[in-house]
């Protein structure tokens, strides 16, 4: 997820007030003079953006035809991550994909607190779904197909990096956007980190009619956001370039109205599109409408003409500069309110479902009562192991000194209550003279008992059993330990493994 600062967009638009079709590439005309603030994020290609978008005639009816919506629904709000700063890449539509999926995973809750890397969703879908890859823009489409075919990792792994290379990055990321290779729109490829941490994916996407009621329908009965993007036109944003003036107020309260007729003129000369999340919706709300003089627009009795009925949306220009007045202390800074007519009439939509986690395979249960299993943890006080042998084992290989009192000491550490009723134990043993060795066995209360002496008989290495009675009837619980003493000169040896018996 971005930084929230507005301070990228004050630095790009302090450098110059050429803006691109998705940030890079194909420049529009400065903003009008009169504009008391000159706020202008980097848009989209608009054909990009809508490669594929289906008419609405053509979308199914999400809504039933009797269904009926309370006048306000905000209850998504809840459900969204913190509002996120493109910066000055026009990659709009990258963070309403990962907007989205974030919101999914708050939803569904196995892993709520999720925060995915915009920069390799535009990396995947550039490279992998190998969707527009002249261009920094992209759609929905394609981003949602990059998240459910492929995933995408955690912020963590690739942060995101809020200005596109330049030739300080790559000498050959200069020039027209469409002569760039694609690493110039992706900022590279991904770190190594990044390529081998996980990927979390959501399930395929679909397009939905952009009708204000099929909109409703997916937002009351699936409880879920929707992707929406479209055609921008630049006084209804109060977009820094737009020809016409614009209302202070109203971007700060992040107002996206209808269009007047020479908003439409203005923006259309200079094509662009913009991408966002649809998050909930006010019917009560109530806008005076403005001309292209920024006046209010007025009826036939001098009565200020309005707009009703805004869908609420979450924004990718961060915090601090746009929607950062709302009446309602819900709605948080970097949000707005686009008019539903504005979204039937302009936009296109996409949906999708939360994610979906298989469940763990639960563990299998422990199989109690032969040889191995008894010897487990999960196993050592069953009452199918009353008994029942359980085996022990040590493999560390532990060299042996020679002509050597102490000898050296191997440890097997039991577990489980109960008293010993048989213990017997399996030494192996490499050794050039094996009359020189004494073997011990140690019980977890200090008391020890020779397995084997020393009695000079000549031989090479040996894999011997003993039967220690003498620990019968004691606790079986603790450390016990195998002492083996070379006490002689000339040989040397090692001890390669033990195992220890007991029946409980």
């Amino acid at each position: 997820m971005a930084m929230n600062t507005k301070q990228w967009w004050l630095l790009a638009i302090g450098a110059s007030l050429v803006l691109a079709s998705c940030g890079e590439g194909t420049g529009v005309e400065e903003p009008n003079t009169d504009n008391s603030a000159v706020f202008a994020p980097p848009l989209e290609n608009l054909d990009t953006l809508l490669d594929g978008a289906p008419e609405n005639a053509s979308l199914q009816n999400e809504a039933k035809g009797d269904e009926v919506f309370e006048p306000t629904n905000y209850e998504l709000l809840a459900l969204q991550s913190p509002t996120a700063n493109q910066g000055s890449r026009g990659v709009c539509s990258i963070f309403a994909a990962v907007a989205l999926m974030e919101h999914l995973y708050i939803k569904e809750g196995t892993f709520p607190d999720k925060d995915f890397s915009e920069q390799y969703l535009q990396w995947s879908a550039k490279f992998e779904v190998n969707s527009f890859p002249n261009t920094s823009g992209s759609s929905s489409t394609y981003n949602l197909r990059a998240i459910s075919n492929f995933g995408i990792v955690e912020e963590a792994f690739w942060p995101y990096e809020s200005r596109p290379w330049g030739a300080s990055d790559d000498e050959r990321c200069v020039g027209d956007e469409a002569e760039r290779p694609t690493e110039c729109h992706t900022n590279g490829h991904p770190p190594q980190e990044a390529v081998d941490a996980e990927k979390w994916k959501l399930p395929s996407s679909r397009w939905i009619s952009t009708r204000e009621r099929d909109i409703k329908a997916i937002m009351k009965n699936k409880g879920t956001a929707v992707v929406a993007g479209g055609d921008f036109y630049y006084q209804s944003w109060n977009h820094g370039a737009s020809s016409l003036p614009t209302n202070s107020e109203y971007a700060r309260k992040g107002y996206v109205l209808y269009p007047n007729e020479a908003d439409k003129a203005d923006s259309r000369a200079r094509r662009a599109g913009h991408a966002f999340l649809l998050v909930g919706w006010d019917d009560t709300l109530t806008v005076e409408r403005l001309d292209e003089n920024g006046e209010v627009m007025l009826d036939e009795n001098g009565e200020p003409m309005t707009e009703s009925g805004f869908f609420i949306f979450k924004n990718s220009w961060g915090t601090g500069s746009w929607g950062t007045d709302h009446a309602d202390e819900r709605v948080p800074d970097g949000y707005g309110y686009i008019s539903y007519r504005y979204v039937e009439e302009f936009l296109s939509a996409r949906a999708t479902d939360i994610p979906v986690f298989e469940e763990p395979e639960p563990e299998p249960e422990p199989v109690c009562g032969d040889t191995l299993s008894c010897a487990d943890d999960a196993c050592i006080d069953s009452p199918l192991c009353e008994g029942e042998p359980a085996t022990f084992s040590s493999d560390e290989e532990i060299a042996i000194p020679d002509n050597d009192a102490d000898g050296i000491l191997s440890t097997i550490e039991i577990t489980g209550q109960g008293p010993a009723l048989e213990v017997s134990v399996d030494v192996l043993v490499a050794h050039s003279f094996i009359g020189d060795l004494e073997v011990r066995l140690i019980h977890p209360n200090g008391d020890s008992i020779v397995l084997r002496e020393a009695d000079g008989v000549a031989g090479e290495d040996f894999f011997e059993s003993y039967q220690a009675d003498a620990f019968v009837g004691l606790e079986a619980e603790g450390s016990w330990s195998l002492q083996v003493i070379d006490g002689f000169g000339a040989d040397t040896g090692t001890l390669l493994g033990w195992d220890l018996t007991i029946v409980r």
